[in-house]
């Protein structure tokens, strides 16, 4: 893509434009270690230890991660290890199940905001997306991103749960809402990320952008444990990547963890 051609997307948020530029990048050159700067490294277990966290933020220096995505238990720990470094500090509200009320969630987002996270994974409630109540679904969308105060946010719509046309629906809500990550999953479904949910978040989020000249970005998560599994949903859409196997992934190596 020229610079001109660039210069005409608007990006959701300005940390977005890099992971455009990398995507772009892959497509056009896919080395494994050019990966990196998409990964999100992520520990999310209900069992994780502090020594793990640690060992998790020392690997994605190492690396050069984009960013670690932690329990917001270990947040103020994380911060420590990560200050003054290029990975980025990302936690998660509403987790697993999302079906906490609005208020709990603004809360959190607050609560995380007040300890320095760089980005917000939030789960939408589903149980609105089934109940086809999508006004009050779009009145959570805009209230997290209201009390992210300018964080990087993402949503997880959990797409193990969905049908193709409510990922659409969901997707081009968070996309209109002001959202900019559409994630696919939390690692804890019966599935994670699947070339078809990229390619329907993409779907959307093209109209999205044809109509408003706004980008989006994709994460796909769950279940991404090779390079190869990584360049297939890189070139499917994503523009970043969600895993427990980031350092496998940039060493062309396999990871055998569940997320």
């Amino acid at each position: 893509m020229s610079c001109g051609a660039r210069k005409m997307i608007k990006f959701s948020h300005k940390y977005l434009e890099n992971d455009y530029l990398l995507r772009e990048e892959i497509i056009n050159n896919p080395k494994a270690s050019l990966f990196a700067k998409l990964i999100d490294s992520t520990l999310l277990k209900q069992n994780a230890t502090e020594q793990q966290i640690e060992n998790l933020c020392l690997e994605a220096i190492k690396c050069h991660f984009r960013a670690v995505c932690i329990p917001p238990f270990y947040v103020e720990k994380a911060f420590s290890k990560l200050q003054n470094t290029d990975v980025r500090l990302a936690t998660v509200v509403g987790f697993p199940l999302g079906y906490n009320t609005l208020e709990t969630k603004v809360s959190e987002v607050v609560n995380l905001v007040s300890l320095h996270v760089d980005e917000i994974d939030f789960v939408q409630n589903v149980s609105l997306v089934k109940n086809n109540n999508f006004k009050q679904l779009e009145k959570e969308f805009k209230s997290i991103v209201e009390a992210s105060k300018g964080s990087l946010v993402k949503v997880i719509l959990e797409t193990a749960l969905l049908t193709d046309e409510e990922i659409y629906k969901c997707a081009m809500l968070a996309a209109l809402s002001g959202i900019h990550v559409i994630k696919t999953s939390t690692g804890f479904a019966s599935r994670g990320a699947s070339i078809n949910d990229i390619e329907i978040i993409k779907k959307a989020l093209t109209q999205y952008q044809n109509e408003t000249g706004i980008f989006v970005g994709i994460k796909a998560s769950g279940g991404i444990r090779n390079y190869h599994d990584a360049l297939s949903l890189v070139k499917s859409g994503a523009t970043r990547l969600g895993t427990s196997g980031g350092f496998e992934i940039v060493n062309e190596k396999v990871n055998h963890t569940s997320y």
